[in-house]
């Protein structure tokens, strides 16, 4: 037990285990209703809009690479617990057979400590990359139908600025809420704490088209 406890806390594993922690802390909090499976919404304004449940991932710089990994509408906590999971138990493994006779011994110890930490991330993400691939249509699948179920609905804006290039808006499902990417003409002039409707879904960049509500009604 306390060799397992002392390679658990060793430089790399200890990466990969604090992550494969944290997702078990998620997936718990989210099986007893405390945390929804999308609040880990983001976005990142480099070329890469993620929708931290769906992952939709536009072809572009970094997000044409991570396409590549079929990434893209496979839930991204599912990604990220599988990397972590994987490049736990193969770092793990590498601590014992190529880490340990130079534990003490730090300037070969942590050079090669690094070294390991990135090929077993390369090599953890190919093998997310194999195991999610048979079951991507699914997730497509019931991505097209969350998306279709969520037009029509209100939803409240939450970015300063809502134009044909950026925008943020939350939807109350009841939980959570779901924070998406929204997208309109400037001439709406949104505000934050403005209502408004979803009116489509573009697939390549994760958002929705929206409308005031008065246009949506016919005022």
């Amino acid at each position: 037990m306390d060799i397992f406890v002392s390679i658990f806390l060793a430089f790399p594993v200890v990466i990969y285990s604090g992550l494969l922690a944290l997702c078990v802390l998620y997936w718990l909090f989210a099986a007893m209703g405390i945390l929804a499976i999308d609040c880990l919404n983001f976005d990142l304004d480099l070329d890469l809009d993620v929708d931290a449940y769906h992952a939709e991932i536009p072809s572009t710089s970094l997000g044409g690479l991570l396409m590549k990994f079929g990434f893209n509408q496979v839930p991204l906590t599912l990604i990220i617990t599988l990397i972590s999971l994987i490049g736990w138990i193969i770092s793990y493994s590498s601590f014992q057979l190529l880490l340990l006779p130079f534990y003490d011994v730090p300037w070969i110890y942590y050079p090669v400590g690094i070294v390991v930490f990135f090929v077993v991330l390369i090599i953890a993400i190919y093998i997310t990359a194999f195991i999610i691939r048979p079951i991507r249509p699914l997730f497509k699948r019931l991505n097209a139908t969350n998306h279709k179920t969520l037009l029509g609905q209100t939803v409240v804006i939450r970015s300063s600025v809502v134009n044909n290039d950026k925008g943020e808006a939350i939807y109350e499902d009841g939980g959570a809420g779901l924070i998406l990417q929204v997208r309109c003409d400037e001439s709406y002039q949104f505000k934050r704490g403005d209502k408004a409707i979803l009116l489509n879904y573009d697939a390549t960049y994760n958002s929705y088209q929206i409308v005031s509500i008065d246009e949506f009604n016919g005022s």
